[in-house]
């Protein structure tokens, strides 16, 4: 991680998202711009989050890891979404109940915690309330699209939610513990798309030949992101 001047593009990415209005206040706050390479963690579960951070730029994934050590992935963010995290960390005083990292190079605005201003600031507490709710809302939307679609609508949206300009890169076991199957059962399924013209193997990633297939097998099943 590095922290990276503002630009006008900068801040012109944050003014199209709005986060000024999310705050009385907007600039008696110190705010930092943070760049992550692929990879590199953003936030560590049970760790201190030094603030609220908005994803401007990239992709990164929030995840858990289980008992037996197993990564649990339950959400990917783009930079298209309204990512706010710190949220329940601010309200709780808690550490960071998840993992948070970087899936490509992204860029990140951090408010840092100002606690005396932030007590008394309307607007950001009405914003982390529909923040909140909305969270609530997709991790339901999710959970109930685990439980009722069967496995190939699954792992149809994912992939052309997770994909980029036609290619996914993303870890399988990623993929199989987000959508509630065993390793093996993912990459059957994934060599019968292999075989079916659905999907091409191409220098370590996939190609998606055939969108619009997969677009019939998700029905309208793409992820509910953060």
């Amino acid at each position: 991680m590095r922290i990276i001047p503002e630009t006008r593009h900068l801040r012109t990415v944050v003014e199209e998202k709005g986060i000024p209005g999310h705050f009385t206040q907007w600039e008696d706050y110190s705010r930092r711009y943070l760049r992550f390479q692929a990879g590199e963690q953003i936030l560590t579960a049970g760790k201190e989050t030094p603030g609220f951070y908005f994803l401007l730029q990239g992709s990164i994934r929030v995840y858990a890891l289980g008992a037996d050590g197993r990564v649990r992935l339950l959400t990917l963010c783009r930079e298209d979404d309204e990512v706010l995290l710190g949220d329940v960390e601010y309200l709780t005083g808690s550490y960071s109940p998840n993992h948070v990292e970087a899936v490509e190079e992204s860029v990140l605005l951090l408010v840092p915690y100002d606690r005396e201003r932030m007590e008394t600031d309307i607007a950001l507490y009405k914003y982390i309330s529909v923040m909140l709710l909305k969270k609530m809302e997709q991790a339901s939307e999710n959970a109930t699209h685990m439980i009722f679609q069967p496995l190939p609508r699954r792992l149809a949206g994912y992939l052309l939610t997770t994909s980029d300009n036609g290619i996914f890169t993303g870890r399988y076991t990623d993929a199989a513990n987000y959508l509630g199957c065993s390793y093996r059962q993912l990459m059957r399924l994934i060599s019968q798309f292999y075989r079916d013209g659905v999907l091409l193997r191409e220098n370590g990633c996939i190609r998606i030949l055939r969108p619009e297939r997969l677009e019939e097998l998700a029905g309208g099943a793409e992820l509910a992101h953060e």
